[in-house]
């Protein structure tokens, strides 16, 4: 069994915000408008940088 580090649940988690602000939905298919879209691409620039941080804690 693989187990999941911090580190890849924050890359999980980026990933899912930006295909969430790059396709203007939500996995469970509601649709976006372009600010919360942008508040989406904001926080996944955010989580990006924390794991930038986080590189070399774990």
């Amino acid at each position: 069994m693989t187990s999941l580090t911090t580190a890849d649940a924050l890359r999980l988690a980026i990933n899912v915000l930006r295909d969430a602000a790059e396709s203007r939905k939500l996995p469970s298919g509601a649709e976006l408008n372009e600010a919360t879209a942008g508040l989406h691409a904001d926080a996944a620039d955010t989580l990006e940088a924390s794991l930038v941080d986080l590189e070399g804690h774990e």
